[in-house]
């Protein structure tokens, strides 16, 4: 009887400390887990939004490894637009990689803050390339537009980098060319241009008439060739050095945030 007491005492204690092993377990997992990408705290987005970009961000995050993340705050609460964006980013539990957008209304400032090969990727060229195709919509109010750019450009720039030549001076995207619009547009501006010089042109000649042969131009008797050459007289070249690229201005300025880790990045107003 005493052994199946200490038995069932045994089997008592070992089953509590499988459950305690396990929620200490999930307990971890969760205290790791990494913020939600998307923290719309000034409320820019309808809630439909919200959740399609959150499944744009999630996407691109879990197909490239690296984490794209997008933060709307009302006020930096005394905080410079850098500092709020490194510290949010150091402090959500997110990946070492990773690219973040702040957006704060009060202020209208924008910031990217980028982290590990984030600073690879999004490169000072890049990164202001990148501000040009969103800062119009968000400057216009069309924030999930913006933020849906956002999003896929870093995509694009995150698989250009790991091909070994990421988007810098010198290398940035091309903008589609739209080769019809601007064969109409060329050929409009041309057609205008002609019609208005030869317009200008015929209205300074209402008192010429019409010759159907050059001898009316020359006056009898007065030209009367008896000897023609060719003389060459002199020649002239110029020489100038060609400009040598400095082969500078690329890649990515970095700073250290309140936490010491390394970070990239910049941003404005809009």
């Amino acid at each position: 009887m005493n052994r199946y007491m200490l038995y069932r005492r045994a089997s008592k204690r070992a089953v509590v400390f499988v459950i305690m092993l396990a929620v200490f377990c999930l307990l971890s997992v969760t205290a790791f887990a990494s913020s939600p990408r998307l923290n719309d705290g000034a409320g820019l987005l309808s809630s439909s939004q919200q959740s399609s970009l959150l499944s744009v961000l999630d996407e691109v995050s879990e197909r490239q490894n690296f984490d794209v993340v997008v933060v709307t705050v009302q006020s930096l609460e005394g905080s410079t637009p850098m500092q709020y964006a490194d510290d949010y980013y150091d402090s959500r539990g997110y990946r070492d990689d990773g690219a973040l957008l702040l957006v704060c209304m009060d202020s209208r400032d924008w910031y990217i803050s980028t982290c590990g090969f984030g600073i690879t990727a999004v490169t000072d060229a890049g990164r202001e390339y990148m501000s040009e195709r969103f800062l119009p919509y968000l400057s216009d109010g069309e924030y999930y537009k913006a933020f849906d750019v956002f999003a896929s450009m870093c995509d694009d720039y995150v698989t250009q980098a790991r091909s070994g030549s990421a988007y810098d001076a010198g290398n940035l995207p091309r903008k589609p060319f739209n080769f019809v619009l601007n064969l109409l547009i060329s050929v409009a501006v041309g057609f205008a241009a002609a019609l208005i010089c030869v317009t200008a042109m015929k209205g300074k000649l209402k008192s010429v008439k019409k010759q159907y042969a050059a001898n009316s131009y020359i006056k009898q008797g007065s030209l009367n060739i008896t000897d023609s050459r060719d003389m060459f007289l002199y020649s002239k070249v110029d020489r100038h050095a060609r400009p040598q690229s400095s082969g500078g201005g690329g890649g990515s300025g970095t700073h250290v945030s309140s936490s010491g880790r390394t970070h990239g990045g910049g941003g404005g107003k809009f």
